[in-house]
């Protein structure tokens, strides 16, 4: 009975032990093939490959807790300079008998512009933000319309600024879903979405909409 027993509480850690002897290879070779991948592309079309890195505008990202920019790949698109990156952050959750660390990843896209510009971001509403405009009204950076205002806030510390900077082509944009969420601060335009960089074709259709945004700001 004792060496059944052994038998039936070791089988399922021999089952866990094998299927990671032969996942975590497959694993590594996959991460090695996507950033290989990746860093073909990059030289194919001149642009830059980096395995990770480092950036100010990580602090417009969400998360707190080990932030980290992956594979970063910068170049010319549309005659801007543009960085595509993975980023990713950590979080982790306690029940009585574990904790366990979560981690979330992201793309995230940069346009630098032109000339440094004072701060600024367009965010979708979630439920709490309509709430809010539902109780308390609009902010200073309203634009008057309606139907943009319902559906998108705009944060910037001058409302006259903030109103000449997303101009009418560019609501129009955002409210036909043509364009990202962003935010800016000095030359970098910035926005993010779930994910993690795999398909190197994809890299164009992930820059397009924030450069669209770039040529699109105080029009």
């Amino acid at each position: 009975m004792d060496a059944a027993v052994i038998a039936l509480i070791g089988a399922p850690i021999v089952l866990v032990v094998t299927l990671l002897a032969v996942a975590i290879p497959l694993l590594m070779r996959a991460e090695r093939a996507r950033r290989a991948g990746l860093w073909q592309w990059a030289t194919q079309h001149g642009w830059t490959f980096a395995e990770s890195s480092r950036a100010p505008w990580m602090s417009r990202l969400p998360g707190h807790r080990r932030q980290r920019l992956g594979v970063t790949l910068t170049g010319q698109f549309g005659g801007r300079w543009v960085t595509v990156a993975d980023y990713s952050y950590e979080t982790t959750s306690t029940n009585a008998d574990s904790t366990t660390t979560h981690t979330h990843r992201f793309i995230a896209v940069v346009v630098l512009l032109d000339r440094p510009m004072p701060s600024a971001l367009v965010h979708r509403r979630g439920a709490m933000s309509k709430l809010s405009r539902s109780l308390f009204g609009d902010r200073p950076t309203a634009t008057g319309n309606d139907w943009f205002d319902s559906r998108f806030r705009i944060a910037a510390a001058d409302p006259d600024y903030a109103r000449w900077l997303v101009g009418k082509p560019l609501r129009d944009a955002h409210l036909a879903g043509a364009v990202p969420d962003w935010s800016l601060a000095g030359r970098e335009l910035l926005t993010y979405t779930p994910g993690q960089l795999r398909d190197p074709n994809a890299i164009p259709a992930l820059a397009a909409p924030l450069a669209h945004v770039a040529d699109l700001l105080g029009r």
